[in-house]
């Protein structure tokens, strides 16, 4: 029997054609989401390489033995269920570092330069110079956060002279930030900072924490951005405070119901920014995750999984 690697993503000839030659020991499969053929492939699938991995998946295969995921986060994916069977599982860690440090900056400066305003300007032909023009130097972001991704924006922000805090569940030092905050002191970067970046990981402790609580205590001239996980955020205290105008605005780009719906409150806000999910995207995307890939297939066939790059365990929630 064919020793089959289902890719369940858009995968280009180049990468395809270099992993058929690299492991002519697999069978590699390349099928969208929304094929019916997919579930015919499960059955026999022994690696699952995708974006997406949900409890139907899982319970549609027979003989999987590794699950490699193309993005970080665990939502909707049958943690229990892919460890009880004993399921090998890995993702994308690392790899979307750079793009998402870049969405944050531009999204600092552009809320600095209040470009927001100026573009509803240029549909209206209004020439309006009184536009605030601020700067990010000098300012204080807090980053909820201190992951990879964490880390490469405070770099970066401390690269445009910022004051970086942040906040890690084990508080230690960390290059580029200047105050580190246990996770029970996340307050305290609310109350300084002039921009907050969430990127907390979305675990049953995170689930909707960042509500009124926190919201309360930002500066009238502060900003939100939240490039983690929508349900980490308490959408109806996040509508409250921007309606109530408790600080400047917010820049989104996770919901807790992805599309949005046409119909939410948010894209009636004034003072709000969204983007449809897409700070981590990039055309390099699979280039990025390719050299995992490759490593792992290799490091599986050498039945040596403690060597495989980012697995998941199963006393993580992330």
């Amino acid at each position: 029997m064919a020793r089959r690697v289902l890719i369940n993503a858009e995968m280009p000839e180049y990468l395809l054609g270099a992993l058929e030659t690299q492991y002519p020991q697999f069978t590699f499969t390349v099928v969208n989401r929304n094929s019916p053929e997919l579930w015919d492939y499960l059955s026999d699938t022994e690696i699952l390489i995708s974006f997406q991995c949900d409890k139907e998946m899982v319970d549609n295969t027979q003989n999987l033995r590794w699950i490699q995921l193309l993005r970080v986060g665990l939502d909707g994916v049958p943690l229990t269920e892919i460890f009880k069977r004993g399921i090998i599982l890995t993702n994308a860690h690392g790899i979307h570092k750079n793009m998402m440090a870049e969405y944050a900056i531009a999204a600092m400066i552009n809320l600095s330069r209040n470009w927001h305003l100026v573009f509803k300007n240029q549909l209206k032909a209004r020439w309006d110079r009184s536009v605030p023009q601020g700067e990010i130097n000098g300012a204080i972001v807090g980053i909820l956060g201190l992951g990879s991704i964490g880390k490469e924006i405070a770099k970066r922000a401390k690269f445009f002279g910022m004051k970086v805090l942040g906040t890690k569940s084990n508080p230690q030092p960390v290059a580029d930030v200047d105050e580190v905050y246990g996770s029970e002191q996340m307050a305290e970067v609310f109350k300084q900072s002039d921009y907050i970046i969430n990127l907390l990981p979305l675990t049953t402790e995170t689930r909707g924490l960042i509500g009124q609580k926190y919201f309360k205590l930002m500066k009238p001239t502060a900003s939100f951005i939240n490039i983690g996980r929508g349900a980490t955020v308490n959408e109806a205290d996040l509508i409250k405070a921007l309606k109530e105008k408790q600080f400047y605005t917010a820049v989104l780009d996770v919901f807790e119901e992805e599309p949005l719906p046409s119909d939410h409150p948010l894209w009636k806000l004034e003072n709000v920014i969204l983007t449809p999910h897409f700070s981590g995207s990039s055309s390099k995307y699979l280039d990025k995750v390719f050299p995992i890939i490759t490593h792992n297939l290799g490091k599986y066939l050498a039945e040596k999984p403690g060597e495989m790059i980012n697995p998941v365990k199963s006393d993580r929630g992330y």
